[in-house]
């Protein structure tokens, strides 16, 4: 035997881990390897993560060798089930996989998953199951209402594992390997990078200045600044998720329309909400199916949420809002001395006209009898310097509408 490969496994089971050992198989293909040796050292993970790393497994044509060094528990146990050869370390356990949520469709999938691993690999199918389900029972093993964990010792009377060594060095004298050429597979300085990036809290800072930064660029005063920084922000968090197989580009372009659609709310299309709302639902969507779970992708983006608007008030309390930002909003004050009304003279307005001195969407303001009034319409948007007649008020809206060009 000349060339030996060695994958480790000793973190939590994620889909960087499964893109991690992908990579490594298809390196060991690639360079002609007499044999992979995956390491396991678990407490378990994602099960769709644990399930691909399996596939890999049984689909390559290189010899495998599942070897446990501690433990491998959960998603870590389907992951040893699947070599050709399952080798545990004195004093090392494997088992105890339970599904979350636990719940009978979960359990079952997952306990078929298990027995079809050990019945391809001649294993113990029941005691496979058992790791699964704590409703099996098998005589002298274990009771009903537990899950099984089993010691190396257990694992090899029963049919689980096919050899116990005392350390790595004697696994490769018990394979004869110990004189061939071996590579032991590190991750990369970009893999680690996706790491800490994929952290929920590094997610979180990332989203929420990215988000500030560039809402940012709209209403404060600057020269790109906010949108550079929003954007380096956003890149660094899509990177890492690509990286470590979380996201595809589909969802990262469903997020840039997103953006584009939001912007174009704010400043290109006249409407009543319709490009902002979807592109509101285009982001949060592509977020929720960025994150592990539907609990975690609600954390996030509620914790985003809150953290962009804490940010954003922040800059604003300390550079103000720029010329180009109270042009399209309604910043004006509305003092006397700049010609609005008081609440009880607006009565008086009705089926008098005037012309539109911003755009109304369906609020803005206008002149009416030389005076600045804060209108409304009926839902319809008016355009700036448009005339308009006051059909309505109540209360304090005044209700206007276009007259119509003769």
């Amino acid at each position: 035997m000349d060339l030996v490969y060695q994958i480790p496994i000793k973190r939590e089971i994620d889909p960087g881990v499964a893109t991690f050992v992908k990579d490594g198989i298809k390196e060991a293909e690639k360079n002609g390897a007499d044999l992979i040796i995956i390491e396991i050292s678990s407490f378990g993970g994602r099960v769709d993560s644990a399930i691909s790393i399996k596939d890999d497994i049984i689909r390559t044509s290189i010899p495998t060798i599942t070897f446990v060094s501690e433990r491998a528990w959960s998603a870590g146990a389907l992951i040893a089930l699947a070599g050709d050869e399952l080798v545990m370390q004195k004093g090392t356990s494997i088992g105890a996989a339970e599904t979350r949520p636990n719940e009978e469709k979960y359990i079952s999938a997952l306990r078929k998953e298990f027995h079809a691993t050990a019945e391809l690999r001649n294993r113990n199918p029941k005691i496979a199951e058992a790791m699964v389900d704590a409703d099996i029972i098998v005589d002298g093993i274990i009771a009903s209402d537990k899950l099984l964990t089993l010691t190396a010792s257990e694992a090899q009377a029963n049919n689980i594992s096919d050899s116990i060594v005392r350390s790595f060095e004697d696994l490769l004298v018990k394979y004869n390997i110990n004189d061939a050429k071996k590579v032991f597979l590190k991750r990369s300085m970009t893999q680690k990078f996706a790491d800490v990036i994929t952290n929920p809290i590094f997610s979180v800072i990332l989203l929420s200045i990215g988000f500030a930064a560039l809402i940012s660029e709209a209403i404060i005063p600057g020269w790109g600044v906010g949108g550079t920084i929003g954007l380096l922000s956003l890149a660094t968090f899509f990177s890492g998720y690509l990286i470590n197989g979380y996201a595809n580009w589909g969802l990262i372009v469903l997020f840039i329309v997103g953006i584009v659609l939001m912007a174009m709310e704010f400043f290109v299309v006249p409407g009543f909400g319709v490009t902002g709302i979807g592109g509101l639902i285009a982001i949060f969507t592509s977020l929720y199916f960025f994150f592990p779970d539907p609990s975690t992708a609600l954390w996030i983006m509620a914790s985003v949420l809150v953290l962009s608007i804490i940010i954003l008030f922040i800059l604003i309390r300390l550079f103000g809002v720029s010329k180009f930002w109270n042009n399209i909003s309604l910043g004006e004050s509305q003092s006397n001395k700049s010609g609005y009304t008081s609440h009880s003279d607006q009565n008086k307005l009705l089926g008098t006209t005037g012309k539109t001195l911003t755009h109304l969407r369906p609020a803005g303001t206008a002149e009416i009898n030389g005076k600045r009034i804060d209108v409304i319409t009926e839902g319809d948007y008016i355009d700036k310097n448009q005339d308009i007649k006051v059909i309505r008020v109540k209360g304090s809206r005044v209700i206007v509408k276009k007259t119509k060009e003769e």
